[in-house]
Protein backbone atom coordinates (compact mmCIF):
# COMPACT_ATOMS: atom_id res chain seq x y z
CA UNK A 1 0.00 0.00 0.00
CA UNK A 2 2.82 2.63 0.78
CA UNK A 3 4.92 1.55 -2.57
CA UNK A 4 1.53 2.20 -4.86
CA UNK A 5 0.56 5.15 -3.00
CA UNK A 6 -2.49 3.81 -1.09
CA UNK A 7 -1.00 4.81 2.18
CA UNK A 8 0.51 8.65 1.86
CA UNK A 9 3.67 9.15 3.92
CA UNK A 10 4.07 12.86 2.87
CA UNK A 11 0.41 14.69 4.20
CA UNK A 12 1.15 18.03 4.55
CA UNK A 13 0.87 18.05 8.44
CA UNK A 14 3.77 15.33 8.91
CA UNK A 15 7.20 16.09 9.80
CA UNK A 16 9.70 16.69 7.44
CA UNK A 17 12.76 14.74 9.19
CA UNK A 18 13.41 10.95 8.44
CA UNK A 19 14.98 8.64 10.36
CA UNK A 20 18.51 7.44 9.79
CA UNK A 21 19.12 3.78 8.41
CA UNK A 22 20.89 2.94 12.16
CA UNK A 23 17.01 3.94 13.56
CA UNK A 24 15.05 2.10 10.56
CA UNK A 25 17.62 -1.32 11.15
CA UNK A 26 16.78 -1.16 14.77
CA UNK A 27 13.53 -1.23 14.11
CA UNK A 28 13.65 -4.32 11.39
CA UNK A 29 15.71 -5.77 14.44
CA UNK A 30 12.53 -5.80 16.79
CA UNK A 31 10.39 -7.27 14.05
CA UNK A 32 13.36 -10.09 13.94
CA UNK A 33 13.48 -10.92 17.65
CA UNK A 34 9.65 -10.23 17.79
CA UNK A 35 9.59 -7.20 19.93
CA UNK A 36 6.17 -5.60 19.83
CA UNK A 37 6.48 -1.90 18.71
CA UNK A 38 3.61 0.62 18.65
CA UNK A 39 0.79 0.65 16.96
CA UNK A 40 0.55 2.98 13.50
CA UNK A 41 -2.21 5.41 13.25
CA UNK A 42 -4.34 6.01 9.94
CA UNK A 43 -6.72 8.08 9.04
CA UNK A 44 -9.23 6.77 5.60
CA UNK A 45 -9.74 9.27 3.00
CA UNK A 46 -12.98 10.21 0.70
CA UNK A 47 -11.01 8.68 -2.40
CA UNK A 48 -10.64 4.98 -0.17
CA UNK A 49 -6.60 6.19 0.26
CA UNK A 50 -4.56 6.16 4.39
CA UNK A 51 -3.18 9.11 5.28
CA UNK A 52 -0.33 8.18 7.77
CA UNK A 53 -1.33 10.47 11.09
CA UNK A 54 1.60 9.00 13.34
CA UNK A 55 3.60 6.28 12.24
CA UNK A 56 5.02 7.31 8.89
CA UNK A 57 8.76 6.59 9.71
CA UNK A 58 7.74 3.18 10.86
CA UNK A 59 5.92 2.45 7.49
CA UNK A 60 8.85 3.82 5.43
CA UNK A 61 11.41 1.66 7.17
CA UNK A 62 9.16 -1.51 6.77
CA UNK A 63 8.43 -0.82 2.83
CA UNK A 64 12.66 0.18 1.93
CA UNK A 65 13.55 -3.12 3.58
CA UNK A 66 10.63 -4.68 2.22
CA UNK A 67 11.72 -3.61 -1.09
CA UNK A 68 15.48 -4.00 -1.27
CA UNK A 69 16.64 -0.49 -0.28
CA UNK A 70 17.63 -0.64 2.99
CA UNK A 71 20.15 -3.06 3.87
CA UNK A 72 20.57 -3.40 8.29
CA UNK A 73 23.27 -1.23 9.92
CA UNK A 74 25.07 -1.30 13.64
CA UNK A 75 22.93 -3.78 14.99
CA UNK A 76 22.44 -4.39 18.45
CA UNK A 77 21.37 -8.05 18.83
CA UNK A 78 21.58 -9.44 15.65
CA UNK A 79 24.92 -8.72 14.83
CA UNK A 80 24.74 -11.66 12.21
CA UNK A 81 22.41 -9.86 9.99
CA UNK A 82 24.95 -6.72 9.63
CA UNK A 83 24.17 -5.56 6.08
CA UNK A 84 21.84 -8.22 5.10
CA UNK A 85 18.74 -7.42 2.84
CA UNK A 86 15.67 -8.57 2.81
CA UNK A 87 15.76 -10.72 -0.14
CA UNK A 88 19.19 -12.66 1.28
CA UNK A 89 16.88 -13.64 4.60
CA UNK A 90 15.59 -17.10 4.45
CA UNK A 91 12.91 -17.86 2.55
CA UNK A 92 11.08 -18.93 6.24
CA UNK A 93 11.65 -15.27 7.76
CA UNK A 94 10.74 -13.38 4.65
CA UNK A 95 7.15 -15.29 5.10
CA UNK A 96 6.97 -14.71 8.65
CA UNK A 97 7.41 -10.78 8.12
CA UNK A 98 5.33 -10.68 5.47
CA UNK A 99 2.35 -12.57 6.91
CA UNK A 100 2.76 -12.08 10.97
CA UNK A 101 1.10 -8.93 12.32
CA UNK A 102 3.73 -7.23 13.87
CA UNK A 103 2.44 -3.81 13.90
CA UNK A 104 -0.80 -3.00 14.95
CA UNK A 105 -2.71 -0.36 13.04
CA UNK A 106 -5.70 2.14 14.28
CA UNK A 107 -7.75 3.78 11.57
CA UNK A 108 -9.83 6.65 11.64
CA UNK A 109 -12.83 6.13 9.24
CA UNK A 110 -13.96 8.99 6.54
CA UNK A 111 -17.26 9.24 8.25
CA UNK A 112 -15.03 11.00 11.32
CA UNK A 113 -14.70 14.66 11.89
CA UNK A 114 -11.62 16.03 9.15
CA UNK A 115 -10.20 18.06 12.44
CA UNK A 116 -10.11 15.00 14.16
CA UNK A 117 -7.42 13.56 12.67
CA UNK A 118 -4.63 16.53 13.19
CA UNK A 119 -5.96 16.96 16.85
CA UNK A 120 -4.76 13.18 17.16
CA UNK A 121 -1.15 14.34 15.26
CA UNK A 122 -1.17 16.86 18.10
CA UNK A 123 -1.51 14.82 20.67
CA UNK A 124 0.40 11.77 19.45
CA UNK A 125 3.39 13.57 18.87
CA UNK A 126 3.43 15.96 22.20
CA UNK A 127 3.46 12.73 23.95
CA UNK A 128 7.48 12.16 22.70
CA UNK A 129 9.67 15.04 21.37
CA UNK A 130 7.82 18.63 21.57
CA UNK A 131 6.73 19.97 18.42
CA UNK A 132 8.28 22.95 18.15
CA UNK A 133 5.77 26.24 17.38
CA UNK A 134 6.20 26.27 13.00
CA UNK A 135 5.31 22.24 13.03
CA UNK A 136 2.38 22.75 15.40
CA UNK A 137 1.36 25.74 13.18
CA UNK A 138 1.32 23.22 9.99
CA UNK A 139 -1.24 20.82 11.69
CA UNK A 140 -3.67 23.35 12.93
CA UNK A 141 -3.89 26.02 10.10
CA UNK A 142 -4.68 23.78 7.44
CA UNK A 143 -5.23 24.91 3.95
CA UNK A 144 -4.23 27.19 0.94
CA UNK A 145 -2.46 29.79 2.96
CA UNK A 146 -0.39 27.18 4.44
CA UNK A 147 0.50 24.98 1.09
CA UNK A 148 1.52 28.58 -0.50
CA UNK A 149 4.05 29.38 2.49
CA UNK A 150 5.08 25.74 1.90
CA UNK A 151 6.11 26.09 -1.40
CA UNK A 152 7.28 29.81 -1.07
CA UNK A 153 9.79 28.31 1.27
CA UNK A 154 11.37 26.60 -1.62
CA UNK A 155 12.95 29.91 -3.01
CA UNK A 156 16.31 28.53 -3.92
CA UNK A 157 17.97 31.99 -2.28
CA UNK A 158 16.18 31.80 1.10
CA UNK A 159 17.32 28.19 1.29
CA UNK A 160 20.55 29.55 0.03
CA UNK A 161 20.60 32.11 3.24
CA UNK A 162 19.58 29.52 5.82
CA UNK A 163 21.88 26.74 4.02
CA UNK A 164 19.53 24.18 3.18
CA UNK A 165 20.77 21.73 0.87
CA UNK A 166 18.47 19.26 1.53
CA UNK A 167 15.97 17.17 3.73
CA UNK A 168 19.05 16.57 5.75
CA UNK A 169 19.45 20.22 6.99
CA UNK A 170 18.52 21.10 10.17
CA UNK A 171 16.66 24.23 8.95
CA UNK A 172 14.93 21.95 6.93
CA UNK A 173 13.81 19.77 9.20
CA UNK A 174 12.54 22.40 11.75
CA UNK A 175 10.59 24.12 8.83
CA UNK A 176 12.94 27.11 9.72
CA UNK A 177 12.28 28.21 5.91
CA UNK A 178 8.49 28.02 6.21
CA UNK A 179 8.70 30.21 9.33
CA UNK A 180 10.75 32.70 7.84
CA UNK A 181 8.42 33.11 4.98
CA UNK A 182 5.61 33.44 7.13
CA UNK A 183 7.78 36.53 9.98
CA UNK A 184 7.58 38.07 6.20
CA UNK A 185 3.88 37.88 6.08
CA UNK A 186 3.09 38.69 9.59
CA UNK A 187 5.56 41.66 10.36
CA UNK A 188 4.65 43.04 6.80
CA UNK A 189 1.15 43.46 8.27
CA UNK A 190 1.92 43.94 12.01
CA UNK A 191 5.19 45.59 12.58
CA UNK A 192 3.58 48.70 12.99
CA UNK A 193 0.71 48.00 15.79
CA UNK A 194 3.10 45.16 17.06
CA UNK A 195 2.58 43.34 19.88
CA UNK A 196 5.48 42.09 21.11
CA UNK A 197 5.07 38.29 20.87
CA UNK A 198 6.03 37.29 17.18
CA UNK A 199 4.99 33.63 17.81
CA UNK A 200 1.27 34.78 18.20
CA UNK A 201 1.16 37.04 15.96
CA UNK A 202 2.25 34.53 13.52
CA UNK A 203 -0.37 32.42 15.01
CA UNK A 204 -3.22 34.97 14.61
CA UNK A 205 -1.81 35.77 11.41
CA UNK A 206 -2.35 32.02 10.34
CA UNK A 207 -5.62 31.73 12.19
CA UNK A 208 -6.71 35.23 10.56
CA UNK A 209 -6.32 34.15 6.71
CA UNK A 210 -6.85 30.62 6.93
CA UNK A 211 -9.65 31.17 4.76
CA UNK A 212 -8.62 33.77 2.59
CA UNK A 213 -9.49 33.41 -1.28
CA UNK A 214 -7.23 32.35 -3.61
CA UNK A 215 -6.86 36.06 -5.04
CA UNK A 216 -5.71 37.00 -1.78
CA UNK A 217 -3.32 34.06 -1.18
CA UNK A 218 -1.53 35.14 -4.37
CA UNK A 219 -1.60 38.66 -3.59
CA UNK A 220 0.24 38.04 -0.22
CA UNK A 221 2.67 35.18 -1.94
CA UNK A 222 3.24 38.17 -4.67
CA UNK A 223 4.79 40.64 -1.72
CA UNK A 224 7.04 37.92 -0.50
CA UNK A 225 8.09 37.11 -3.79
CA UNK A 226 8.94 40.40 -4.49
CA UNK A 227 10.59 40.95 -1.57
CA UNK A 228 12.74 38.30 -1.88
CA UNK A 229 13.84 39.12 -5.25
CA UNK A 230 14.65 42.76 -4.55
CA UNK A 231 16.92 41.34 -1.53
CA UNK A 232 18.72 39.30 -3.71
CA UNK A 233 18.93 42.21 -6.56
CA UNK A 234 20.48 44.86 -3.55
CA UNK A 235 22.16 42.59 -0.93
CA UNK A 236 23.28 39.36 -2.87
CA UNK A 237 24.81 36.47 -0.81
CA UNK A 238 25.68 39.21 1.82
CA UNK A 239 21.54 39.62 2.56
CA UNK A 240 20.37 38.71 6.10
CA UNK A 241 24.11 38.93 7.19
CA UNK A 242 25.85 40.99 9.64
CA UNK A 243 29.33 43.00 8.99
CA UNK A 244 32.52 41.40 10.46
CA UNK A 245 35.94 43.16 9.95
CA UNK A 246 36.46 44.10 6.12
CA UNK A 247 33.88 41.22 5.38
CA UNK A 248 30.42 39.67 6.27
CA UNK A 249 29.78 37.01 9.08
CA UNK A 250 28.21 33.74 7.84
CA UNK A 251 25.28 33.57 9.45
CA UNK A 252 21.66 34.89 8.92
CA UNK A 253 19.77 37.27 11.51
CA UNK A 254 16.30 37.29 11.77
CA UNK A 255 16.72 40.56 12.77
CA UNK A 256 18.23 41.45 9.04
CA UNK A 257 15.93 39.25 7.41
CA UNK A 258 12.87 41.77 8.56
CA UNK A 259 14.72 44.69 8.26
CA UNK A 260 15.83 43.91 4.71
CA UNK A 261 12.95 42.34 3.72
CA UNK A 262 10.34 44.48 4.96
CA UNK A 263 12.08 47.91 4.02
CA UNK A 264 13.31 46.40 0.34
CA UNK A 265 9.88 45.79 -0.23
CA UNK A 266 8.30 49.17 0.61
CA UNK A 267 10.15 51.33 -0.81
CA UNK A 268 9.68 52.73 -4.20
CA UNK A 269 10.31 50.21 -7.32
CA UNK A 270 12.93 53.45 -8.48
CA UNK A 271 15.24 53.07 -5.35
CA UNK A 272 15.62 49.62 -5.78
CA UNK A 273 16.27 50.26 -9.67
CA UNK A 274 18.89 52.32 -8.41
CA UNK A 275 20.52 50.20 -5.59
CA UNK A 276 20.82 47.62 -7.81
CA UNK A 277 23.45 50.23 -9.84
CA UNK A 278 25.09 50.91 -6.94
CA UNK A 279 25.41 47.61 -4.99
CA UNK A 280 28.75 48.79 -3.00
CA UNK A 281 26.90 51.58 -1.87
CA UNK A 282 24.17 49.44 -0.43
CA UNK A 283 26.60 47.24 1.20
CA UNK A 284 28.79 50.26 2.61
CA UNK A 285 25.22 51.81 3.65
CA UNK A 286 24.41 48.15 5.80
CA UNK A 287 28.00 48.22 7.16
CA UNK A 288 27.48 51.96 8.73
CA UNK A 289 24.02 51.42 10.09
CA UNK A 290 25.89 49.02 12.52
CA UNK A 291 28.05 52.02 13.77
CA UNK A 292 24.73 52.98 15.27
CA UNK A 293 24.46 51.23 18.89
CA UNK A 294 20.69 50.90 18.71
CA UNK A 295 20.49 49.94 15.57
CA UNK A 296 23.09 47.12 16.15
CA UNK A 297 20.96 45.73 19.42
CA UNK A 298 17.79 46.05 17.19
CA UNK A 299 18.89 43.18 14.83
CA UNK A 300 20.87 41.10 17.65
CA UNK A 301 19.48 40.79 21.19
CA UNK A 302 15.75 41.55 22.34
CA UNK A 303 14.85 41.34 18.46
CA UNK A 304 11.47 41.30 18.88
CA UNK A 305 9.94 43.79 21.26
CA UNK A 306 7.65 46.51 18.85
CA UNK A 307 10.16 49.34 18.99
CA UNK A 308 13.42 47.72 18.18
CA UNK A 309 11.69 45.73 14.84
CA UNK A 310 10.09 49.59 14.09
CA UNK A 311 13.52 50.82 14.52
CA UNK A 312 15.35 48.15 12.32
CA UNK A 313 13.45 48.54 9.40
CA UNK A 314 12.80 52.12 9.59
CA UNK A 315 16.66 52.64 9.24
CA UNK A 316 17.16 50.12 6.75
CA UNK A 317 14.55 52.06 4.37
CA UNK A 318 16.46 55.42 5.02
CA UNK A 319 19.34 53.60 4.09
CA UNK A 320 17.93 52.82 0.59
CA UNK A 321 16.21 55.77 0.07
CA UNK A 322 19.58 57.74 0.72
CA UNK A 323 21.12 56.02 -2.21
Amino acid sequence: MVETGAIDLQPGFQRRERWAVDKQSALIESFLLNVPVPPVYLAEEEEGTYTAIDGKQRLRAIADYIHGRLPLKNLERLTEAEGILFSQLPSDIQNSLRLRPFLRVVTLLKQTDPLLKYEVFLRLNRGGESLNNQEIRNVAFRGKLNDTIYQLSEHGFLRKRLKIDGPKSSAYRDMDDAEYVLRFMTLRERYENFSGDLAKEMDEFMRRNQSLSDWDIGTVAGYFSEAIHRCEVLWGDNAFRRPDGNGWRDQTLAGMYDAQMIAAFEVDPAVVQKGQQKTAAVLSGTKALFADDEFDKSVRTGTNTPQRIRYRIQKMREMLEAL
